[in-house]
């Protein structure tokens, strides 16, 4: 498998490839030349770190079929297109190459699982969207995740506003009228093109109705008057994320995606605050829990629903041979060392059901920078 889109699917299957030798090279790279003509380099120098690891431990039998995939990924890279980081994943199973839209940390790993909090990122915050652009002229609509939006060209859209407007003042009306005639008839044209706009938008309205079926975000963008029709008329109301207002009828799309996705990245980050407010209510009911050990044992025993990191929180730590216990100390008792005892219990959390949520960087100062919301 070589992919350039990670979705939950690849993450669970990336999750489910324990035991096996899985490498994993995340490496920063950049959008703008020159800047990433160091990018094809840089990569280069991370792959021959992971052979280097794999000479350490395992024969030439063993690596060379491992290379010759990474090998593979490392030819489909589109050096023209980069994000900010690019990941790639190797397994006797798998082979993975994910571009990582945000700034990230070199690592070279070689383990019998993957490193997965990069990709956990990406798909927390990869929730779908789309944005409805009105103009004079009609109506766009394009879906999105993280900075990529596409067009939507289908039967419902886009929709062209055709204005047909036609005003024939009855013929008795008499020639001193003039002035307070033609005044009447602008307000008449006026409040004409007000209810042709009214029903157009009632039209765009129904037609959005094939697109957000679930909780899928909206974003707005027009002229004040426009967003105005929107407030008093669409049936979509709550699923609303940001409205933008401004006349973007000549913008092209990306010009579009970086004004959008701002409005959307502060839309998710005010979901993130919400969740930790019912981490706050939850602890008066008891289930509301924090301390990265008393979190480790509740996950252990399946009572973890949603778990809040921090973003860039890490920690080693000890688990004895039932993995139940967690010591942050090396215990006097046979014990596991865990590199990063986050990265052990989100995917603790992940396979047992439960939900992994990332905010930003003390956030969770006063409760262990994470958090848990417990299901019972």
């Amino acid at each position: 498998m070589i992919s350039e889109k990670l979705v939950g699917e690849d993450l669970l299957e990336l999750q489910n490839e324990k035991g096996n030798i899985c490498i994993s090279v995340i490496v920063p790279t950049h959008r703008l030349s020159p800047e990433r003509r160091v990018d094809k380099l840089n990569i280069k120098r991370a792959i021959e770190k992971a052979e280097q690891l794999l000479e350490l431990k395992y024969s030439e039998e063993i690596i060379k079929p491992l290379m010759k995939k990474i090998d593979e990924l490392f030819q489909h890279i589109d050096f023209e297109h980069n994000t900010e980081g690019l990941g790639l994943y190797v397994s006797s199973n798998i082979e993975l190459s994910v571009q990582l839209p945000f700034p990230v940390e070199e690592k070279v790993i070689v383990g019998d699982s993957f490193e997965i909090r990069d990709l956990l990122y990406k798909v927390n915050y990869s929730n779908p969207y789309y944005v409805l652009l009105l103009t004079e002229k009609g109506a766009r609509l394009f879906e999105g995740t993280w900075k990529k939006m596409n067009e939507i060209k289908d039967k419902n859209f886009p929709k062209e506003y055709e204005e047909e407007y036609s005003y024939n003042p009855p013929s008795n009306i008499a020639t001193h009228s003039g002035y307070a005639h033609t005044k009447g008839f602008e307000k008449d044209k006026s409040e004409l093109e007000e209810i042709r706009f009214k029903n157009f938008f009632h039209q765009i309205d129904k037609r959005l109705n094939d697109y957000l079926a679930g909780n899928e975000a909206l974003i707005v963008l027009g002229v004040k008057k426009e967003l105005g029709y929107v407030e008093h008329i669409s049936k979509h109301v709550k699923l609303i994320a940001a409205k933008i207002p401004g006349s973007y009828s000549h913008d092209n799309l990306k010009q579009l995606s970086d004004l959008v996705w701002p409005a959307m990245y502060a839309y998710l980050q005010n979901e993130r605050a919400k969740l930790i407010n019912e981490f706050k209510e939850k602890i008066g009911e008891h289930l509301g829990t924090s301390g990265i050990q008393e979190i480790w044992e509740a996950a252990y025993e399946g009572k973890a629903f949603k778990l809040l990191v921090e973003k860039d929180h890490r920690c080693p730590g000890f688990v004895d041979e039932t993995d139940y216990h967690l010591s942050l100390r090396p215990p006097q008792r046979p014990h596991k060392v865990l590199v990063d005892v986050v990265d052990d219990l989100m995917e603790m959390v992940l396979e047992k059901d439960g939900k992994v949520f990332f905010v930003d960087n003390d956030l969770l100062k006063d409760y262990g920078r994470i958090a848990l919301i417990t299901r019972y």
